[in-house]
């Protein structure tokens, strides 16, 4: 079935480059050959750069991933919308039978997870908030 496109959609591609400058949001999607998947996020997830995950969550559990990594220790800033795009991940790995790990934060982004309950439910990866790569 086609995917038909509204005037919303049209409105949000207008505005893309504009939304573009006002997100302080940089994503390196590292993928390798044994079925690992990582999203590396610096910067600020929020309000105004919550939409540029939209492609690469998407993507979970397609071309043979079977784990998916999201590493939230680059981020200096998150909020409800950042909180969002983590349990979006995390819903669409358990959709698509693809485990997800979350790398932590700088305490003052755990400390969001943290008020909103979020840390009990999450699987944490042993790593430290800082640490690089997949």
């Amino acid at each position: 079935m086609p995917v038909r496109f509204t005037e919303r959609d049209n409105a949000r591609r207008r505005q893309a480059p504009r939304l573009k400058r006002l997100a302080n949001l940089g994503v390196l999607d590292i993928a390798c050959d044994d079925g690992q998947r990582t999203l590396v996020l610096t910067g600020e997830l929020d309000l105004a750069s919550g939409w540029m995950l939209d492609c690469p969550l998407r993507q979970i559990g397609t071309e043979g991933s079977r784990t998916f990594t999201l590493d939230l220790s680059g981020l200096t800033c998150i909020d409800s919308t950042g909180v969002r795009a983590v349990l979006a991940a995390r819903g669409l790995c358990a959709a698509r039978c693809c485990e997800f790990t979350l790398i932590p934060g700088p305490a003052h982004v755990q400390r969001v997870l943290e008020l909103g309950g979020l840390t009990a439910d999450l699987l944490l990866s042993g790593r430290e908030a800082g640490a690089r790569g997949p």
